[in-house]
């Protein structure tokens, strides 16, 4: 990718999971992305799906739906209690009152995906503290530490 290649309107991709997308490619095919908006747990926040000219996979669209329907049960007993130790020192007042008002889904993202378990982000921003904060999980059990952007 060149420096004037920023200027380059981005192929478009229409997906029947994810909606409109832009395809960035680089000389390295393996670092080829899909990006877009979609609606997540009644919000927009973006998506990025390592992915090939063909597009997202089944496998990708399949983990979407999964996470699509876990994601509510993962929010109430794993996301909050994760993140109330994880920024215990970024907060005065480090308990999630109510997540929903605390927190909104920024970004999700998704490598090709080959085998389980699959290793994904999700970024969330993060009103209390001002900052954004990544999350990488294998399924659907978040790494230790998180990664908080300002």
């Amino acid at each position: 990718m060149g420096i004037f290649d920023i200027f380059k309107k981005k192929p478009k991709f229409v997906d029947e999971v994810f909606g409109e997308l832009e395809y960035t490619t680089f000389r390295d095919k393996s670092k080829n992305f899909y990006d877009g908006t979609i609606t997540f747990d009644k919000q927009q926040c973006g998506i990025n799906l390592e992915a090939d000219e063909n597009g997202p996979t089944t496998e990708q669209k399949e983990f979407f739906r999964e996470l699509c329907n876990k994601y509510p049960i993962l929010k109430k007993d794993i996301l909050i209690p994760f993140l109330n130790k994880e920024m215990e020192d970024w907060a005065e007042k480090s308990q999630i009152l109510d997540f929903d008002k605390e927190f909104e889904l920024d970004s999700i993202s998704f490598p090709i995906i080959t085998r389980r378990p699959v290793d994904w982000s999700l970024t969330l921003y993060s009103s209390k503290i001002e900052h954004w904060v990544t999350i990488d999980f294998i399924e659907w059990q978040p790494q230790s530490g998180v990664v908080i952007d300002g």
